[in-house]
């Protein structure tokens, strides 16, 4: 496994990059309250209104793979992810909130070797205040606001929250998680990307 470190952070397996904000922007349709049948919705059991929208059906997910390719993610994380093809897209989201109460830290990949990884990028103007938390090396916690054109990826061991708040409107972020093509590293991958609901790309690509 090959770890990597945010200096400025001190936080582990994480890098912030720059995208074309436009393309985040073409997915505030899903954060509306009411979504098209062709999403799935969940929502976690947090402290918070957070809801979950990602595709029920082929042709949604293919608009989140669309998406993920003209971001070109993949290219960031060639140095850490093995594959024998091509970096996998596994899912992807809007996550659209309201309000959150209190901090709910958690990790998104555990034990994948950095086979895995979370982006996350704010659809539209962020609203201050009301983005990230995450625990550095250190234990401190420290808070980030999302920003217009700039997008966090992370792997595994990177703890962290919704930062607590509110906003008048739902705010939305667009969001993938993606990694290596190969089944080996699956079942460690599927304790988190075969549990958020919709539809998921294994590996091998098929989407079940």
């Amino acid at each position: 496994m090959k770890h990597f470190l945010d200096r400025e952070w001190l936080a582990p397996n994480v890098m912030r990059v720059a995208i074309d904000p436009a393309v985040a922007a073409g997915f505030a349709d899903l954060a509306a309250e009411i979504v098209p049948a062709a999403y799935h919705v969940e929502r976690p059991d947090w402290n918070s209104d957070i809801r979950w929208i990602s595709a029920a059906e082929e042709a949604s997910f293919a608009r989140f793979q669309a998406a993920f390719d003209a971001l070109e993610v993949a290219r960031h994380v060639t140095d850490y992810v093995a594959v024998d093809h091509a970096i996998r897209l596994y899912q992807g989201f809007v996550v659209a909130r309201s309000h959150c109460r209190e901090p709910d830290f958690h990790v998104d990949w555990d034990a994948t070797g950095n086979q895995a990884f979370t982006l996350v990028t704010p659809i539209g103007t962020p609203k201050p205040g009301f983005g990230l938390l995450y625990k550095t090396l250190t234990g401190e916690t420290r808070s980030y606001d999302y920003r217009e054109g700039e997008a966090v990826i992370f792997g595994d061991q990177f703890l962290h929250s919704t930062q607590p708040g509110c906003s008048d409107a739902p705010t939305a972020l667009l969001s993938f998680t993606f990694g290596t093509d190969r089944m080996e590293d699956w079942r460690a991958i599927r304790r988190t990307a075969g549990f958020q609901g919709g539809r998921v790309r294994r590996p091998d690509g098929m989407l079940v």
